[in-house]
């Protein structure tokens, strides 16, 4: 259940702000990716496994807030966590575990959800080239309209990190082998983005795609991510195919009771702990 927490020592050339120790900041952080950061995991599962979780966030959690665009659907107000946020409301992603993790501060957290079901990182985000694409534009331009909000609100953002669950898409092409230099750009054109809004770091949070189900270049677009990993301070990981004793095992739902037939998602009980182990690396 451990997640990879090296970092490298690579020479950077992005240099944040530094942290003003008279201005009290509001910690905002990022979910973006295809259809396991939308959400697909069934909620109902939880009334009976984890009631404590279906309780809660059914009514919604307060102390932390959440705007998001999933393209499917748009909440432009920042409202309390709670299911449903995802394609279809009787789903949820990974800001359930995340909102878990981040509620037992006693700080009211923010997060900005700008996902894509079924969207491709080198064909609809960033290219191997380094051009941006439409779908890049489109969540870097709501998460930019989020944030200014907030300081409408009277808040001082300050992003702290993004959870990146994406290369599902990806691996049906040849071009999987692009992905890390697709990903790469990706990476530092959010920190540029964004630049107004980052201080002292900016924590980049990666996972590995499923390697049990029909993603062709499952191995390929995993590798890339490990070599991003690998060269780029706060760059994290999670590994989530069991590969060893420090990685995750999560569980599709057509490998668990909730659902036999979608090979694609994550059931509640894996979404759960894929959200609260990536947050675990946000707040760092």
């Amino acid at each position: 259940m451990l997640i990879m927490s090296l970092t490298s020592c690579s020479k950077d050339s992005f240099t944040p702000k530094s942290l003003n120790k008279d201005v009290k900041y509001d910690d905002v952080y990022l979910i973006m990716g295809q259809s396991n950061a939308t959400g697909c995991a069934n909620q109902s599962f939880l009334e009976s496994s984890n009631p404590e979780i279906y309780q809660k966030y059914t009514i919604g959690n307060d102390k932390v807030l959440i705007s998001y665009d999933t393209k499917t659907l748009i909440e432009e107000k920042f409202v309390p966590v709670k299911f449903g946020y995802t394609d279809t409301n009787e789903c949820f992603g990974p800001e359930i575990g995340i909102s878990e993790y981040l509620s037992s501060y006693d700080v009211t957290s923010f997060i900005i959800k700008a996902t894509i079901s079924g969207s491709c990182l080198i064909s609809e985000y960033v290219n191997a080239k380094g051009e941006k694409l439409q779908y890049y534009e489109r969540t870097i331009s709501f998460i930019k309209k989020k944030l200014k909000l907030l300081e409408e609100m009277g808040k001082n953002p300050r992003v702290r990190g993004l959870f990146w669950m994406q290369g599902e898409s990806d691996s049906f092409y040849d071009f999987a082998k692009d992905y890390f230099k697709a990903e790469e750009h990706f990476f530092k054109y959010i920190r540029n983005d964004l630049y107004d809004y980052i201080y002292d770091h900016f924590n980049f949070v990666d996972a590995y795609i499923s390697t049990k189900t029909f993603w062709t270049h499952a191995d390929t677009i995993n590798k890339c991510k490990y070599k991003l990993y690998l060269k780029y301070e706060h760059c994290y990981l999670i590994k989530t195919n069991g590969e060893d004793s420090s990685s995750l095992n999560l569980i599709l739902k057509s490998m668990s009771h909730e659902n036999d037939e979608d090979a694609a998602h994550y059931d509640s009980s894996s979404m759960l702990l894929l959200g609260t182990s990536a947050a675990k690396y946000l707040v760092k």
